[in-house]
């Protein structure tokens, strides 16, 4: 029951094909990190300014993912504070303000002699809201 049900998550649920969204610009999100995204043929490339965490808001990181249709999904590596974080979203139109939801996960680094009692304090998820700058 379980694979077939994952499955079905999958299966488109309307018969018209989904708007495709050129997701290239400049987007913020409600805590003020920005990320300026570029789409070709698919593949997103980018850079991301956290507002959030140790970083500077001024200190930019590389961004790569993907986009089809209305759909989303990038990465970001902290690089030097040791944590990789990923989205996936959708974008839609309220009030006529270009919209992404998304969830994120990101993964931290946990110091070798700690993992067996600190491996799941490493990963930490949420949700952000991107509207277009």
């Amino acid at each position: 029951m379980g694979i077939e049900r994952h499955w079905m998550v999958g299966k488109r649920l309307s018969q018209s094909p989904p708007p495709i969204i050129d997701f290239s610009g400049t987007w913020v999100n409600r805590l003020g990190s920005e990320m300026t995204l570029t789409v070709t043929d698919g593949k997103v490339t980018g850079r991301y300014r956290t507002a959030v965490g140790e970083p500077s808001p001024t200190e930019e990181f590389e961004l790569v993912g993907f986009a089809s249709g209305d759909l989303l999904a990038f990465t970001v590596n902290f690089g030097k504070y040791e944590s990789l974080t990923a989205w996936v979203g959708q974008h839609t139109v309220e009030n006529g303000v270009e919209t992404i939801y998304t969830l994120w996960h990101m993964t931290k680094n946990i110091i070798e002699e700690e993992e067996p009692r600190q491996l799941w304090a490493g990963f930490l998820t949420g949700a952000n809201t991107f509207v277009r700058r």
